[in-house]
């Protein structure tokens, strides 16, 4: 039931009266009036992280239109000009921790990454089908947090507000992370607007730990949050660089079968899941 702003004015107003009339009958019977309960205590000041990153969230719409949606897919394309590979990509995500991406490659298959809250695997038709463990589990655990934005307490043990500082020729605040499982990077919010504009990270795949150098970019809405639509990550050690871009996004829709990993994953035993490298 809701009530309108004349009935709650109203309410209000017998409220006051009533503790009015309480209070003179209380005086006139020489009672002393009741004291009043204790101010609760301010809530805490946040931190320079906390306020870079809270900036943040409310620049791409806020904690409610974040929290508004369980499951999201995310539909795009994949280009590695080096290679001359491209192809599309689709990511499945929901909440708190289950993701999947399958980039199609024409001419090359499927390559598939996923995480169902439990363990994570790979396939594809290079290396075939085989769990991930180790820095390559890890960094897929975080990359699946469909509420990321809104869990930096949980996912990073340490954030070191650097200050000010340029990224591409924009002026941005520097965060220093170090996630849980030890893993440092760098993120950097635009001054301006205060969205993520890049990030510096070491990086484990298949292919071992890298150093890599993420710029973000063409923010545009989706049911009501703010996506960067455009991605492009530098690998120096490698002298290659992936580009991603994101065509939609779609809410609410993901079929929880997606995240059900092949035949051919043998699950591990449930003592060896979700241990720290």
């Amino acid at each position: 039931m809701t009530i309108n702003t004349t009935s709650r004015n109203a309410l209000l107003v017998l409220v006051c009266c009533g503790l009015i009339l309480g209070g003179c009958a209380a005086y006139e019977a020489g009672e002393a009036p009741t004291a009043a309960a204790p101010e609760p205590p301010p809530p805490p000041e946040l931190t320079e992280e906390q306020k870079i990153i809270a900036r943040h969230v409310e620049a791409i719409g806020g904690e409610d239109a974040l929290r508004a949606h369980t499951s999201m897919t995310i539909k795009g394309a994949f280009e590695m000009p080096a290679m001359g590979l491209s192809g599309e990509a689709t990511i499945y995500l929901a909440a708190p921790d289950k993701g999947l991406l399958n980039i199609e490659i024409p001419g090359f298959g499927s390559n598939i990454q996923g995480f169902n809250g439990e363990f994570g695997w790979s396939e594809d038709p290079m290396q075939g089908a085989r769990l991930l463990e180790g820095g390559e589990l890890s960094t897929l655990k975080n990359q699946t947090r469909i509420h990321g934005d809104l869990e930096y307490d949980e996912l990073y043990s340490e954030q070191t507000a650097v200050g000010e500082t340029e990224w591409n020729d924009q002026a941005a605040y520097q965060i220093d992370l170090v996630d849980v499982d030890g893993n440092e990077s760098s993120r950097y919010f635009a001054v301006e607007t205060g969205l993520l504009i890049g990030e510096e990270a070491t990086t484990t795949s298949e292919m071992g730990t890298m150093e890599t150098s993420t710029t973000l970019g063409e923010y545009k809405e989706f049911g009501g949050v703010l996506f960067a639509t455009s991605t492009t990550t530098s690998i120096p050690s490698f002298g290659m660089e992936i580009t991603q871009t994101i065509d939609s996004v779609t809410f609410d829709d993901v079929d929880p079968r997606v995240f059900e990993p092949s035949d051919a994953i043998t699950a591990p035993p449930p003592a060896s899941r979700l241990l720290p490298p």
